[in-house]
């Protein structure tokens, strides 16, 4: 990094910004319950960006590229030309990039470093212990332990270097009835999850599968009182992230402002916050990708938008003083507890083929793999048909679970009731 540094400080650069990234992973890959390859890699990726501003000083353009490692001085002043030659064509209103901070460079941020490879035969250990059942198994899976240290360096004077640490064990299960097979895969990340968590999350799946086996077509109705739960949650509640981020408010496309509410009156109080940390996240840093430190910030106090966060670049262009990236987003529980939402007749969807929000449209939905018809007393599961529901329309009454759930970087409630929505059907 730093002969790369010299070279550009000598470049007709306005201003540069060097990101590099040092991984250390362990590897496990599995076949059933049987090792079939195991390896340790070390990689180093160092990306740059090169701004370029007009004459007259009212635009900027930028350019990014990877400047592959042992690479000579010639050849890194190529590189830096191709990507100043790549800038000139990009306009966009200038903006600055980030300044030297007082932040610490780990205030309080969770101990980093690990033992990867300890790391690596503690998951191990727990997905040996998860044993094929009469109907379901393990198919495969593939563990990763990640050791990350960053290093940012601009030429406003920022330097940071800090680190990180994250896990992802890639699942999949096979769950069979006569000669009917269901097969089931998920991704789970994490830095830190007990043996008896991912053993719960595993034989889920395998719960999952049976269901699915199980289940008779999903009826249509086009006036459902539907209960979201488990990972399409997370996807839910990121409306509210993207409706509040500055890019959102300077394309004039955002759906809330400043002291102004974005539920309706008779929804639950809606409470959210970025936080640069969180217990078990893989997303916990101090700085984000251009070295700008990570602050906490209130988005919603009672359903009432109180701040912004997003890049410097569309902070700049809002008249926006501070900002901040978002690492962890934390969703308060709501007014009723899991077992009075599921009290009423719904349905209650569990898994999509996808969960796909569109911020922009307002609306959300998927195809149905599992959800469970009740009438408040008793239910069956289903599969098949699809979701569709706006937001417009689901804010005005929105109901959520005093009960909350991580998803890996987010904390949201276990579940989301959504009132008078179309599933389509049999």
């Amino acid at each position: 990094m730093n002969e790369l540094y010299d070279v550009l400080k000598t470049s007709k650069a306005s201003d540069f910004l060097i990101r590099e990234e040092q991984t250390e992973s362990r590897e496990a890959f599995f076949i059933g319950q049987k090792l079939d390859m195991s390896r340790a890699k070390k990689v180093t990726h160092t990306f740059l960006t090169v701004f370029v501003d007009s004459e007259d000083g009212k635009f900027r353009g930028s350019a990014e590229k990877e400047i592959h490692q042992g690479i000579s001085r010639e050849e890194m002043q190529q590189e830096i030309d191709q990507a100043l030659f790549a800038a000139q064509f990009v306009q966009n209103p200038w903006y600055p990039i980030a300044e030297p901070s007082d932040a610490p460079a780990n205030d309080g941020m969770p101990d980093a470093s690990r033992d990867l490879t300890s790391e690596l035969v503690k998951l191990v250990q727990a997905m040996q212990e998860i044993k094929s059942e009469e109907d379901s198994r393990v198919n495969s899976y593939e563990i990763f332990v990640n050791q990350k240290q960053t290093r940012i360096r601009n030429s406003r004077g920022v330097d940071v270097t800090f680190s990180g640490f994250d896990c992802e064990i890639e699942v999949v299960t096979n769950s069979r009835k006569d000669d009917h097979e269901i097969e089931i895969y998920r991704d789970l990340r994490f830095s830190d999850k007990s043996a008896e968590k991912i053993i719960a999350e595993v034989r889920g799946m395998f719960h999952t599968g049976r269901q699915r086996l199980n289940a008779v077509p999903t009826r249509q109705n086009e006036h459902a009182d539907v209960l979201l739960s488990g990972d399409a949650v997370g996807s839910f509640f990121q409306y509210f992230a993207m409706h509040t981020n500055a890019s959102y408010q300077y394309m004039g496309v955002a759906k809330t402002k400043i002291g102004e509410a974005i539920t309706g009156a008779d929804a639950d109080p809606l409470n959210i916050r970025l936080v640069p940390t969180l217990d078990g996240s893989a997303k916990n840093a101090p700085y984000d990708e251009t070295g700008m430190p990570v602050a906490e910030r209130v988005l919603f106090e009672n359903g009432i938008c109180r701040s912004y966060w997003g890049s410097l670049q569309h902070a700049h262009y809002i008249d926006m003083k501070d900002t901040t990236s978002m690492n962890n987003m934390v969703v308060e529980g709501g007014s009723k507890t899991l077992d009075e939402l599921r009290s009423i007749p719904h349905i209650e969807i569990t898994d999509f083929s996808a969960f796909d929000m569109d911020a922009v449209s307002g609306t959300c939905g998927g195809e149905i793999r599992l959800a469970y018809e009740s009438d408040g007393t008793t239910s069956h599961p289903t599969t098949s048909g699809s979701l569709s529901a706006r937001y417009d329309d689901v804010l005005k009454n929105l109901t959520f679970s005093k009960e909350t759930q991580q998803l890996n970087n987010r904390v949201v409630p276990c579940a989301v009731l959504l009132r008078d929505v179309t599933v389509a059907g049999e």
